[in-house]
């Protein structure tokens, strides 16, 4: 019995060594698919980080098929605007697009992908539905360049 259970053991390490590369490659490709997918410009309205100086923020969000973002806002109540340069990444099992931060300071901001065309800012996180979605919805911009 021992020499089969090390036959069997033997054998399904094999397999996994085997199936293990391709496996990974596929969930690579698939993430690398998605974010392609994502890539371009959404604009809406967002809440603001700090409270007290705008009620809300009109966003205009570029992510970029090399994995960079550029996030630009701007703040009617006070007529200033400024951008944020970063990177972003598809998370989830590609449920949601995640904003690194430009510093530690600022939060993390991640959206659920409700469609191709829709951006859904999270609280928490992204995993949690959000009740009410107005002030917090990017839309995929139609003049984007994209040819579907």
């Amino acid at each position: 019995m021992s020499l089969r259970n090390n036959a069997v053991r033997s054998a399904l390490l094999l397999a996994a060594v085997l199936i293990a590369p391709n496996a990974s490659a596929d969930v690579a490709s698939d993430a690398g698919a998605t974010s392609k997918a994502l890539a371009g410009r959404y604009f809406g309205t967002l809440p603001s980080d700090t409270p007290g100086t705008c009620s809300s923020l009109d966003a205009l969000l570029t992510l970029n098929v090399d994995g960079s973002y550029v996030l630009q806002f701007y703040c009617q109540d006070e007529l200033v605007s400024w951008t944020v340069r970063r990177t972003w990444t598809v998370t989830w099992n590609g449920t949601c697009v995640d904003l690194d931060p430009q510093d530690h300071a600022q939060p993390r901001r991640e959206f659920a992908i409700h469609d191709d065309g829709l951006l859904v800012l999270t609280t928490g996180s992204c995993m949690e539905p959000v009740e009410d979605p107005r002030g917090r919805t990017l839309r995929r911009d139609a003049e984007d360049g994209r040819k579907d």
